[in-house]
């Protein structure tokens, strides 16, 4: 289950950086805005400037609002504007760039056909241009695929399995259309903060380091490029045929349980992140069931790594799921040390790793993951 966009997409690590010689360099910005048809309320910004930061609530006071800030180099930015429930919608979601020096204009009309109009930016010009060129076809195409959909085909494991294959697929033609744009302007700003965007929600690291590749060493040494250099950097940690990290966590009696111990002694074990609240984890459960009965006995063992917060939550998955193996967390959610360690943005996510260590595969799912353990476990 990926990450809620906005309010949590810059909770990936504690550490916070900025660009050498920010701080000398910084010129104030402001934001002012109008909200038609809402005279008072909050609207919420993000400004992505670090690696771990709370979104700004601003309000509205009689249908303006304003925000004052410094930057030393243009900044991508959302704004989120709940609707009347006060619940996040995809279309009150502006994405945009601050600009140091600058007086930005923001207006938001829901009525509207274009809901934001947005001026004062240079950067944010160049942002609609990269969308229309990048995101846009894209877009649409999802669009196309997914309005029409029978709500009852939903429950259809291999229409399921078709829609998302499609997903992927254009997700994929999004990714390669952002390099392709880093290639053709390897000083912007924009494709190296769109790229850091997409790669703080995936685990793979090809997308990222091809368009890291393309940019030019000054993109290279501002914010987006030097975390994007860290999402790589912990992707090849594990990567197939890296030595899993070890790290201690309390089970859920309380006792400290260290890999590099836990493995040992053992032909295979899987690393398996989950959690309570997680549907796709809790229906994928079964199939884990299957494999570890099946496979246990032959050498195969599971250490459960659940990104859940509350403990009687985590308990009674446990329980309810039947899941007899080892189980271990932190209790943080998101914010867990193991997940950050094993670069984990989405769950369920699995590592497969041998006696030594070694993973030697990933994100075993459904029939693949049996497949592969009888391949091994003749």
């Amino acid at each position: 289950m990926k990450k809620i966009l906005f309010f949590l997409i810059v909770i990936s690590s504690t550490y916070s950086c900025k660009n050498k010689g920010e701080a000398g360099n910084s010129k104030s910005y402001t934001i002012n805005g109008t909200v038609a048809g809402c005279n008072f309320g909050e609207i919420y910004l993000q400004i992505m400037n670090k690696t771990e930061a709370t979104p700004d609530t601003i309000k509205i006071s009689k249908g303006k609002f304003t925000y004052s800030s410094k930057s030393a180099a243009p900044e991508f930015a959302i704004l989120l504007f709940p609707n009347v429930e006060h619940k996040i919608d995809p279309k009150n979601i502006l994405m945009f760039f601050t600009e140091p020096g600058s007086n930005i204009q923001v207006t938001f009309d829901s009525s509207a056909k274009e809901r934001f109009v947005i001026t004062g930016s240079k950067t944010s010009d160049e942002f609609k241009i990269f969308k229309q060129k990048c995101l846009t076809p894209s877009e649409e195409k999802e669009k196309k695929t997914f309005e029409n959909i029978n709500p009852m085909s939903i429950n259809n494991p291999t229409t399921m399995d078709s829609l998302m294959k499609l997903a992927e697929t254009i997700q994929q033609e999004k990714k390669e259309a952002v390099v392709k744009y880093i290639t053709e302007n390897k000083t912007s700003i924009v494709g190296a903060a769109y790229a850091y965007l997409i790669g703080t929600q995936e685990e793979n690291s090809k997308f990222i380091q091809l368009a890291y590749n393309m940019m030019d060493d000054n993109i290279r040494n501002s914010f987006y490029g030097i975390e994007i250099k860290k999402k790589i950097d912990a992707a090849i940690k594990t990567d197939i045929g890296a030595i899993a990290t070890d790290f201690n966590v309390k089970d859920i009696e309380g006792k400290q349980v260290t890999l590099s111990n836990f493995y040992k002694g053992k032909k295979l074990v899987l690393i398996d992140f989950w959690a309570s609240w997680c549907g796709p984890c809790r229906k994928e459960n079964p199939n884990v069931v299957k494999a570890y009965s099946k496979f246990h006995s032959k050498g195969f063992d599971i250490l459960g790594i659940s990104l859940d917060e509350e403990k009687q939550d985590w308990i009674g998955a446990i329980k309810k799921d039947g899941l007899t193996w080892t189980q271990v967390s932190d209790l943080k959610g998101w914010e867990s040390g193991v997940a950050r360690l094993y670069n984990v943005t989405a769950i369920p996510t699995n590592f497969l790793i041998d006696g030594t260590g070694k993973i030697i595969a990933t994100n075993l799912r459904g029939e693949l993951l049996e497949t592969k353990l009888n391949e091994l476990l003749k």
